[in-house]
């Protein structure tokens, strides 16, 4: 059994074929969260979770809607509907499926390409807007005692900044920082933090050569402490080697636990036992385990 604990199972990409993704996903004991990104992705999520049983929900805004006028296929109708901290709240405790507030963070990576901010912003302006959209999600966590799902790109600094603060007055918050793909020392501050780390396609591919190898994926994977740890795929999108350039689903994420089992030296059971009891804590979840 295997818990890919990041996923978007309810966007377009499998409509088509919906009911043999969740019979694999009953073939290979894989359960998962299914996660919002906008007002109504998130609602989404949680009508998903409410009529499928192997997955979870989790809501949120992500921090490129906040800042860009860009639209994925997947996400028809994210910039219709701007960012309510009160409507959202209603959406997390709509249900006991939803397990989690994300995913949520801070994205600078877009902010210097043209047409990718929204008119008007300068880039400290962005910067500001994502940080205070960040900051009332995570107070919602805290409220509703639920995981905050963090996605973080080329802001690690700030999001350490933040995390270190409200770790001061909320130690209890479990947080996730989800695909993670920084240096081992950014690890280790998040590990500090006591946040969990997760781990999914890009493990299994081959790293920059610029990369160091102390800060390849790979061995952060193998250094981590194993009750960090979380496995996910982020389905649709980042599918692992050996099904790299297709559409990435839940059940792939036996291609994650496989790879890391090897890279620690363990076998593929005891990974996916542990990766399942640190969902399970993380989440304050059974998964129905």
């Amino acid at each position: 059994m295997l818990i890919d604990t990041h996923s978007h199972l309810h966007f377009r990409k499998y409509d088509e074929d919906r009911n043999e993704v969740h019979a694999r996903m009953a073939e290979f004991g894989v359960k998962t969260i299914t996660i919002g990104t906008a007002m109504n992705t998130s609602r989404g999520a949680v009508e998903y979770a409410d009529s499928h049983a192997d997955t979870w929900a989790s809501v949120g805004y992500h921090p490129e809607h906040v800042t860009s006028d860009f639209e994925d296929d997947d996400e028809i109708g994210v910039l219709d509907e701007q960012f309510d901290a009160e409507k959202l709240e209603r959406i997390a405790a709509s249900s006991p499926r939803v397990i989690a507030i994300g995913e949520v963070g801070l994205d600078y990576h877009y902010f210097n390409e043209s047409g990718k901010m929204k008119s008007g912003l300068t880039i400290e302006g962005a910067k500001l807007n994502q940080k205070n959209i960040f900051l009332q999600q995570v107070s919602l966590a805290r409220k509703l005692n639920k995981t905050l799902i963090v996605h973080v790109r080329d802001a690690a600094a700030d999001m350490l900044s933040i995390l270190t603060d409200h770790r001061n007055s909320n130690p209890e918050t479990r947080i996730v920082i989800h695909g993670f793909s920084e240096k081992w020392e950014t690890a280790q501050k998040y590990l500090d933090l006591g946040c969990y780390i997760g781990i999914g396609g890009i493990v299994t591919f081959k790293p920059r050569k610029e990369t160091l190898p102390e800060d390849t994926l790979t061995s952060i994977a193998q250094k981590m402490p194993l009750d960090r740890l979380l496995l996910e795929t982020d389905a649709p999108w980042l599918a692992p080697v050996p099904v790299r350039g297709t559409r990435n689903e839940p059940t792939y994420v036996r291609h994650v636990a496989e790879f890391v089992a090897r890279a620690r030296g363990i076998s593929l059971q005891e990974i996916s036992d542990v990766t399942t009891k640190n969902a399970q804590k993380c989440f304050n979840c059974d998964f129905g385990f």
